[in-house]
């Protein structure tokens, strides 16, 4: 679908508009690369896995008490 224009001052102001949208999508696109190089910066990576590593780890280790503690009541046995 084809816009039809009557008049050039029509055109020059579509042409303005798609040049605003084309600036507003290049700053959104440096904000966007911006937050990526943010979030893969090694600082963040090791805070954003601190729950992760808590959610995996405090089980782990738990286990491995629960497991320690009742291997030396057999052998106190």
């Amino acid at each position: 679908m084809t816009k039809q224009f009557s008049s050039f001052d029509e055109i020059d102001e579509q042409l303005k508009i798609l040049t605003l949208k084309r600036e507003i999508d290049k700053e959104c696109a440096k904000l966007r690369i911006y937050d990526i190089k943010n979030h893969l910066y090694p600082v963040n990576l090791v805070r954003s896995m601190d729950g992760t590593l808590a959610r995996v780890m405090i089980p782990l280790v738990l286990t491995r008490i629960m497991k320690k503690i009742q291997s030396r009541k057999k052998e106190e046995v």
